[in-house]
């Protein structure tokens, strides 16, 4: 089968792939996704998650989103690619067929369809979510038809509840007074910071037990990739793979601090720089 097969490491233990199954919950994490639990549960509206590039934003929505998509009170309609949203038509159109609507003519039609089924969800007790990933692509014509989804309500809950995932680029854009009335509507907004060192030392043990696997990661190796890395999720595992298989390849059994530094100038595309000073101990 080859070496791809016959190390402990060669599983996707490091995979950057947004699977909820691996999506590890930092203190603060765990706070936001009980604040929009709650909000979905009180059917309070509109929940975002912002943040930069490699955050593990799109991990977080698939996190919550895996929750309800298994319950049958439920009816969600998932999007990982908003770029398919070339008019609100579309979005209406392809929110109607995750929910089993009949595609109509109009856009009119088409959004009186949605009421109707929503009324319907909310009669029979049902909870219906839209889960929206990379937001920031969404132009103002579609932000305010997801606004406009908000209007259809009872006395005391929203009908829909839309939770958006995206980039930092979004957050700027809803600062904007044009967007005021859409951010207004946001009940449970989580803009995600970096990790810690000790965060990303919990969350490389945290994906190591998953696999029931022993630490290979010298302290100072860890140490080391959070500074390379900034704490950005994504970029600590990448680095954890290349540092891992670096010392592989030497016949090592522990990761240490230069394979970290090697790790880093491989994952580099530009032309060399000076890497930070190591941390002295």
């Amino acid at each position: 089968m080859g070496l791809w097969y016959t190390t402990p490491m060669d599983v996707p233990v490091f995979s950057i792939s947004p699977n909820p199954t691996c999506m590890y919950l930092t203190q603060p994490l765990k706070e936001a996704v009980v604040r929009f639990r709650r909000a979905i549960a009180r059917k309070q509206g509109l929940c975002c998650i912002l943040g930069g590039n490699g955050m593990g934003k799109s991990s977080l929505l698939r996190y919550l989103s895996s929750g309800y998509e298994s319950d049958e009170q439920c009816s969600v309609s998932y999007f990982a690619d908003t770029r398919k949203f070339k008019t609100p038509f579309d979005f209406l159109k392809m929110t109607s067929a995750d929910f089993g609507i009949s595609p109509k003519r109009s856009q009119t039609a088409q959004m009186d369809a949605i009421e109707e089924f929503l009324g319907n969800n909310h009669e029979a007790g049902k909870t219906t979510l839209i889960f929206i990933d990379e937001g920031q692509r969404l132009n103002l014509d579609t932000l305010e038809l997801v606004r406009f989804f908000l209007n259809y309500e009872a006395n005391t809950e929203k009908l829909v509840q839309i939770i958006i995932s995206g980039q930092l680029e979004l957050r700027d854009r809803l600062l904007e007074r044009r967007y005021k009335a859409f951010r207004s509507r946001i009940v449970a907004p989580l803009v995600m910071q970096p990790m810690t060192a000790e965060e990303t030392a919990a969350m490389i043990a945290f994906r190591l037990d998953g696999w029931g696997l022993e630490n290979p990661f010298a302290p100072k190796a860890i140490l080391r990739i959070h500074e390379l890395s900034g704490g950005v999720p994504r970029d600590i595992l990448l680095l954890c793979q290349q540092s891992y298989d670096k010392a592989q390849d030497q016949g090592r059994g522990l990761v240490e601090m230069a394979d970290a530094d090697s790790a880093h100038r491989t994952l580099q595309i530009t032309d060399p720089e000076t890497v930070a000073e190591p941390t002295t101990v």
